[in-house]
């Protein structure tokens, strides 16, 4: 075992004041923040030991879709786990600053959690620098044969899209100014290209299977994708490349008669019952669900009392209790408020590392699910899932495809909650 290097203390002291960044450790039981140094001028205007300590002074500075990034390295360090974040700042220069926030436990004495506050804008320049590189031909999409089409990163509005694209997806010049990334979202769409957004402008590019839909909504495009993260002239730009899609005619979206039937009827069967259960049943029962799904279930929200409390309904939830309560912590819920998402598929929970997951869905043989979030005065109350007991059974579902059978279902459970408070 080689010995640790006898360092004076002196020189420790020295070596920690002249660190060109902020030093700190967190008493973890007690959530007391220290600070091991003076260096808090982390970027122009930014204090950083306020922006540890203060969240709203850390909200009020940082860019708002980087705050998940920090919350998230802050509940790391609650369970005392290694961790690592970079993030942006608005500095007192207008300008954008990059910060890196590392920390670990000292293995010493476990109760503290060490780390620092760094300013990495010299080297996420040397980043851009690289991606810079031969990018003025990379721009000149209009001779590429492919589909390709060029998104603003931070607002993910179209740029550009090639005359290939333009035609596929029948997109006129006039549209571009209204159309964004989602305006192409079919399927799960949605939550992958979300994923992989997150994480785009270090891993820089990405290659898979996606499924887009057509800007009139006529027709699905699924290809292979590659998705590359640029830089231009200090525009950050998402480059999305289709490799040999295959067109196929998309779901109308006009409800057909026999539909409105179904919906009319269901609407009906379940006027002014008020057991939840005996609702859901017949939701299912519904020609609108048949064969689509084995179970629904219904999480009755509440974030401020941190509780999800769950009704079920169909075979996977047989023998269920009347309801089971979870913390709202590691919840579908959660996760639809963190990231404000519309809807959520999850493939296969078994790949899933959310707590509710393992709790409620794979031991009743649930594989896959589709959940869609339902709210009042802008507060999330209710998400209501479609479970099956096969894996990937939502892939590719249009996300308005359930709309009329989930907002129905939705109106019977606001109708519920007035009867519990009268």
């Amino acid at each position: 075992m080689t010995r640790p290097l006898t360092i004076p203390v002196d020189d420790l002291y020295s070596f920690i004041n002249d660190f060109p960044a902020l030093l700190w450790r967190i008493e973890i039981r007690k959530a007391r923040i220290e600070f091991l140094n003076k260096n808090i001028n982390v970027a122009p205007g930014i204090d950083g030991a306020l922006f540890l300590k203060n969240i709203a002074y850390r909200n009020a500075n940082i860019l708002p879709e980087d705050q998940h990034i920090l919350e998230a390295f802050m509940d790391m360090v609650k369970e005392g786990t290694v961790a690592a974040s970079v993030f942006r700042v608005k500095n007192s220069n207008g300008q954008i600053s990059w910060l890196k926030l590392t920390g670990a436990v000292n293995r010493q004495d476990p109760g503290y959690y060490y780390g620092y506050l760094l300013n990495v804008d010299d080297t996420v320049a040397v980043i851009k620098g690289i991606l810079d590189i031969d990018l003025e031909l990379k721009l000149m999409i209009e001779d590429i044969n492919n589909p390709v089409f060029l998104f603003g990163y931070d607002r993910q509005e179209l740029i550009c899209a090639n005359p290939t694209a333009k035609q596929m997806f029948s997109i006129q010049e006039i549209d571009f100014g209204k159309l964004s990334l989602d305006s192409f979202y079919a399927g799960n769409t949605r939550q992958t290209v979300s994923d992989i957004l997150k994480t785009l402008p270090l891993s820089r590019t990405w290659a898979g299977n996606l499924t887009f839909g057509s800007a009139d909504g006529k027709k699905w495009v699924q290809s292979r994708t590659i998705v590359r993260y640029l830089v231009h002239k200090k525009h950050q730009i998402i480059w999305i490349s289709l490799q040999n899609p295959k067109i196929s005619s998309a779901r109308n979206k006009t409800v057909s008669d026999s539909k409105e039937r179904h919906i009319k009827e269901l609407e009906n069967k379940i006027h002014g019952l008020v057991d939840i259960h005996q609702i859901m049943e017949l939701c299912l029962d519904s020609p609108l669900a048949a064969g689509l799904f084995e179970g629904i279930l219904f999480s009755d929200v509440h974030v401020r009392k941190n509780s999800v409390t769950v009704y079920g309904a169909g075979a996977p939830f047989k023998g269920m209790q009347t309801s089971e309560s979870y913390s709202y912590k590691g919840t579908i819920a959660e996760d639809i408020n963190r990231y404000s998402l519309d809807y959520l598929v999850v493939d296969n929970t078994q790949d899933s590392i959310k707590p509710i997951d393992w709790a409620l869905f794979v031991p009743r043989g649930v594989r896959s699910y589709f959940a869609m979030p339902f709210y009042s005065r802008a507060v999330l109350r209710t998400v209501l899932i479609l479970c099956a007991t096969e894996q990937g059974r939502f892939a590719d579902t249009p996300p308005d495809m359930f709309d009329d059978l989930l907002k129905t279902l939705n109106e019977a459970v606001r109708t519920w909650r007035r009867s519990l408070r009268s």
